[in-house]
């Protein structure tokens, strides 16, 4: 199935390793940060620890977005900064692992489109018609055939779609999940979807030697159809990561990490909402704080207008 090629792919290099197997709490909990799709369940790679207690995690992303897109029966335009705080917990006892996301969505007109600008201008990068437009504004909207189908011009915010999910752990070191998205946000806040989603998927990582860890993650999504884009959305989505973590010393390791998914709009042909793929680069400060690990990174849209233009990220987790 064509739609699915690079996920699937994904797949098939997460078994070519065959050494041993390590918990090294290795990679980032990310997502495609698109606003529009935030309210759907995209499972992610989750970090774990090597013994049984307790893991938790502080996310924080901040994306800003540009996106004017058009076909013969679209049109679409994302011009926004958003902010997602998550709350993750995490508990291993023995082979089993149960997993809590709580977060907090909010869409702003931001400031930092000057910032973006600068950032695409120093590194070469491609910028859309981002400079055509009037900076830090908000205004999301997506005509399909003539109908309004989403539009959201005002700030706003508000508690997401709570994750809960269970894990098992098999003899060969694989990381069996299933998962749910509970309707905890609200449609008209454009942080849910009201509808519970269904998600399956196995993470891995793999301990090539004491300083290098491969990980990555393979999984389906059955998004509710509801919300903002009721009969509009996938009724299927393939979630695909593959990274790489590296520790330099025992105070700095670096992240290198591939996030991919398939189509999210059945009818649509845009890019936004069609397969995406973006890197994450980060930093771990391993002793920078007593008993916690923080990370620094950031995403960039490798397929050029599948993901957000880019996200900034910070994670604070301990383990006890």
């Amino acid at each position: 199935m064509k739609p699915t090629s690079p996920v699937a792919l994904v797949a098939g290099l997460l078994w070519l390793a065959c050494s041993h197997f390590a918990f090294a709490g290795t990679g980032f909990a990310t997502r495609d940060l698109n606003p529009v799709l935030q309210p759907y369940f995209l499972p992610s790679h989750i970090p774990t620890r090597a013994d049984n207690g307790w893991r938790i995690d502080h996310s924080l992303f901040i994306t800003n977005t540009f996106q004017q897109k058009t076909t013969s029966n679209e049109d679409l335009i994302i011009d926004v900064e958003n902010y997602r705080y998550e709350l993750g917990m995490t508990y291993r006892r023995d082979q089993w692992q149960a997993l809590v996301k709580l977060p907090f969505i909010a869409n702003s007109a931001g400031s930092l489109d000057g910032l973006i600008g600068d950032w695409h201008d120093f590194f070469g990068l491609p910028e859309g018609r981002r400079d055509k437009f009037p900076a830090d504004q908000l205004k999301i909207e997506y005509t399909l055939d003539g109908v309004v189908e989403y539009s959201q011009t005002r700030s706003s915010s508000g508690l997401g779609d709570t994750v809960v999910a269970l894990g098992y752990q098999s003899v060969g070191g694989t990381v069996y999940f299933a998962g749910i998205e509970l309707p905890t946000g609200s449609a008209a806040d454009f942080s849910g979807n009201e509808a519970v989603d269904f998600a399956l998927w196995l993470s891995r990582e793999v301990a090539i030697d004491t300083e290098m860890t491969v990980f990555g993650m393979f999984g389906i999504s059955f998004p509710g159809d509801d919300g903002n884009l009721e009969g509009l959305i996938a009724d299927h989505i393939w979630v695909a990561q593959l990274g790489l973590g590296y520790r330099f010393n025992d105070y700095l390791a670096g992240t290198v990490q591939l996030d991919m998914h398939s189509k999210t709009v059945e009818r649509s042909d845009l890019k936004p909402f069609g397969n995406s793929l973006q890197v994450q680069l980060g930093l771990g400060f391993l002793k920078l704080i007593d008993n916690h690990r923080l990370d620094l990174f950031f995403s960039e849209d490798i397929a050029v207008g599948t993901a957000p233009d880019i996200s900034f990220g910070l994670r604070l987790a301990r383990e006890f």
